[in-house]
């Protein structure tokens, strides 16, 4: 039940209050149609219901590709200047569209039938009763709250991505200065531990006070000494294996080049998991960036990282025009086959759709 409302009914919980306060202005729509007089009006009444659910449904976790839902809102919100000439509904159809994450083609078609719609309804509205005040307020926000929407949008969006790359350059000013150690270790310590399995190497040949003690000792130095110098090889190598952030910084940049943004949720968390795993989904969030780039026809890319007591979660979404729909299918053209083969050496599980994209569950350890 928990699960069903918070997918279906309650709005995510990033977004807080605000979309139950927008909400509110429905009740303003219910006092225009007090009192309830015909069929028609029960009819116009009771499609406030689909109507709040497609509009709670333009918060949903899911890039909105699915252009009916916002064809109900415009039908319904007509219906209401057909029947009471109010045009306030309007405007959570247009926020729907401003604020939906789609391509420029299919946001400019949307925008093309909600306009044509509220004409439609202004032009009905002046043959029937003429010109007055509430008519220039209902279409001056009928008409504005589109374009306002999309701006905030595009907006909010970019300072979004700004914010996320900003965390992801400060952890990488980090990470550099554990490079820079790194080849500390390697060049100094290193060299140290070279020199003292030489040196041992050349006590064991010149020792000649109680030889055979002296060269258990030095050979077991000589052994400690290679057995660290390895050790110490194997931390540097760690040390510099490929972070998500670092990688998140790089296709942020190269996705910006290609006229994509990039967004991220709970990514803090993703950077706290394991080396060995980061590694991995840094191969695969390379890739997908590329496939979206080169074939997705679309504008933004989304990523999302969980975790529960068990698993790590990713899922790689951008709003192109899917993967059954690109011309060439073959797994091993867009890389699917190195993607799933890095997730079983983790043997975790990977699935590509397009409705949800790339998703990928990794057991923990």
């Amino acid at each position: 039940m928990k699960e069903f409302l918070n997918r279906h009914v309650l709005f995510p919980k990033k977004y807080g209050a605000m979309p139950y306060y927008y909400l509110l202005f429905l009740f303003f729509a219910v006092f225009a149609a007090l009192p309830i007089k015909n069929w028609f009006d029960w009819f116009c009444f009771l499609a406030l219901i689909p109507f709040a659910k497609f509009y709670r449904d333009s918060y949903g976790e899911e890039i909105p590709n699915y252009d009916w839902e916002i064809t109900a809102m415009i039908a319904i919100a007509a219906l209401w200047v057909l029947n009471y000439q109010y045009y306030y509904n309007f405007i959570f159809a247009g926020f729907c569209i401003g604020f939906s994450e789609i391509k420029p083609h299919i946001f400019k078609n949307r925008v093309v039938i909600y306009l044509s719609a509220v004409t439609a309804c202004a032009v009905y509205t002046v043959i029937k009763q003429g010109f007055d005040i509430n008519l220039f307020f209902g279409l001056l926000f009928a008409y504005s709250c589109v374009f306002f929407a999309h701006s905030f949008a595009v907006s909010q969006r970019k300072r979004f991505v700004l914010k996320q790359d900003n965390e992801r350059l400060s952890i990488i000013i980090k990470q550099s200065e554990r490079d820079r150690i790194a080849g500390q270790l390697h060049d100094n310590l290193g060299q140290v531990f070279s020199t003292l399995a030489i040196n041992a190497d050349l006590a064991e040949k010149l020792v000649d006070k109680n030889p055979d003690l002296a060269k258990k000792q030095i050979q077991q130095i000589g052994k400690n000494a290679r057995d660290n110098l390895s050790l110490v090889r194997e931390i540097v190598a760690d040390l510099r294996k490929q972070k998500l952030v670092q990688v998140l910084a790089v296709e942020s940049e190269n996705l910006e080049n290609a006229k994509f943004d990039l967004t991220t949720d709970n990514q803090a968390q993703a950077f706290t998991w394991p080396d060995n795993i980061q590694n991995e989904l840094s191969f695969i969030i390379r890739e997908a960036s590329a496939n979206a780039i080169r074939y997705s026809h679309g504008n933004l890319v989304r990523i999302t990282f969980n975790e529960d007591s068990d698993n790590y979660f990713v899922r790689i979404k951008d709003n192109g025009i899917g993967f059954k729909n690109k011309a060439n299918t073959s797994r091993e053209h867009f890389g699917i086959s190195g993607m799933q083969t890095r997730i079983e050496k983790l043997k975790g599980s990977f699935a590509i759709s397009d409705k949800n994209g790339v998703e990928i569950s990794i057991p923990k350890e």
